[in-house]
């Protein structure tokens, strides 16, 4: 790879974490809220909110996880073609 190369794959990469900070905190925000305007409407609080909290935060797990498996599964296959590619180098 030569450093342009290098340097788009970077960005690529930092774009796609810092995402995941921000899709984290807005599936909590969103199931707070969820919850918030259901225990408003059927007299249940705070039940509803825990709950849907709880909901938001497994999704933001989840999306992290994913994340992690597709990056995961991205390295070996950058791994296997770098090791597949073999270099003649000797003396």
């Amino acid at each position: 790879m030569n450093d342009r190369q290098d340097r788009k794959a970077f960005y690529r990469e930092l774009g796609r974490y810092s995402a995941l900070g921000f899709e984290m905190a807005l599936s909590v925000v969103i199931g707070l809220g969820i919850g918030y305007y259901l225990d408003k409407w059927l007299g249940t609080a705070p039940w509803l909110m825990i709950l849907w909290l709880a909901f938001g935060f497994a999704a933001g797990v989840r999306s992290l996880y994913r994340a992690a498996k597709r990056s995961e599964r991205e390295q070996e296959e950058r791994e296997k073609d770098e090791g597949g590619r073999g270099t003649s180098g000797g003396p």
